[in-house]
């Protein structure tokens, strides 16, 4: 049984793309029996999770974690677990879910460099210690440090952006424009640009900084995804995604592919992770940040001919594997509606 516990948004996707290499692959357990899919969440998400042969809620209560995992193991004899969400709970409980003979894959092997990954300015500095290009930032926390950070970089640099030190989703990121209209954010927030002095006027009646913040500039891009499987901190397949709005195209080769390896090198990944760059005013990409989890974007490289959760399942079990190349390079991202039953109790 392969297992794939709550993620993000690239749970569905995931479960889609083993599913495709079930099928085609006709991979078995070592008695010979076809392998089968389990998937759970905390919440109520059938979309997810009817998905698999077999589904379950997980508690959530953390402290029940730990026995609802070793309980379902020996109940449905896993193999492999995949923990779609960066979580500190599994690095601290490892040895204790890898004795069970389970194959645990997580993004990482290190609570240390998960946490490196998670805080955006250390993980910064690492990258300038060991000469990543990357995107310089300056970390503030109150107002007066704010507007200080904001006269000492435009002194380099002439357009600035602003995000939490923390965070997903891009939640809290803001382009910072002198020259914007003071309603632009009401009337096109999609943009995710304000007006500089609009934005410290919120702070300020606001109480101040809530949180730890990055000013940072602001680079034109493009900006790329790189989305890899991981072993130990080495690469074993890669496939970028350069962003055209709703266009996206696909390539393995390239700078942006060879800084997200070198990322990948420096936190030890170890699982499907995220790399995410951004070129500057001279077309030279740049990190921006590293997601030790997989991208909600893992979905769209069923288009392209290389099914990354299938490597990575495949290398880590020792299952065969059709040759995966690249094949289509452009897709384009379209909303869905999905059914969903009437909520109920999973067991």
């Amino acid at each position: 049984m392969i297992w794939l516990m709550e993620g993000f948004a690239s749970q569905r996707g995931i479960l889609q793309a083993l599913r495709c290499a079930l099928t085609a692959e006709k991979w078995c357990n070592r008695q010979g029996t076809p392998l089968q899919l389990m998937a759970s969440h905390r919440h109520f998400r059938p979309e997810i999770t009817h998905l698999a042969d077999v589904e379950l809620r997980e508690p959530a209560d953390p402290t029940q974690k730990l026995a609802f995992i070793l309980d379902t193991i020996a109940r449905y004899s896993v193999t492999l677990i995949h923990a779609g969400r960066a979580d500190p709970w599994f690095e601290e409980h490892r040895s204790q879910i890898e004795a069970q003979g389970v194959v645990l894959i997580t993004g990482t092997r290190s609570l240390e460099n998960l946490l490196l990954a998670d805080d955006k300015y250390r993980f910064s500095l690492q990258l300038a210690q060991h000469g990543i290009a990357h995107t310089p930032a300056c970390l503030v926390d109150s107002l007066p440090a704010l507007k200080a950070a904001l006269k000492s970089i435009k002194s380099d640099f002439t357009e600035l952006c602003i995000k939490p030190n923390q965070g997903i989703y891009g939640c809290g990121y803001w382009r910072l424009d002198d020259h914007a209209s003071a309603d632009l954010v009401l009337r096109k927030p999609e943009t995710r640009r304000i007006n500089t002095q609009t934005y410290l006027d919120i702070v300020e009646k606001s109480g101040g900084l809530s949180q730890p913040m990055l000013v940072m500039p602001y680079l034109p891009g493009p900006e790329c995804s790189i989305d890899m499987v991981t072993e130990q901190g080495h690469t074993l397949a890669v496939l970028g995604r350069r962003k055209n709005n709703a266009l996206q195209q696909f390539f393995t080769e390239g700078e942006e592919v060879e800084l997200a390896r070198r990322v990948a090198a420096l936190l030890h990944a170890d699982g499907l992770i995220n790399v995410q760059t951004r070129a500057d005013h001279e077309g030279k990409p740049r990190v921006l940040e590293c997601n030790l989890r997989p991208s909600g974007g893992v979905p769209y490289g069923l288009e392209s001919g290389i099914n990354l959760p299938a490597i990575m399942v495949a290398s880590r079990l020792g299952l065969p594997l059709s040759a995966q190349k690249l094949h289509h390079c452009n897709v384009r991202i379209l909303d869905h509606a999905v059914h969903i039953p009437s909520p109920r109790v999973n067991s």
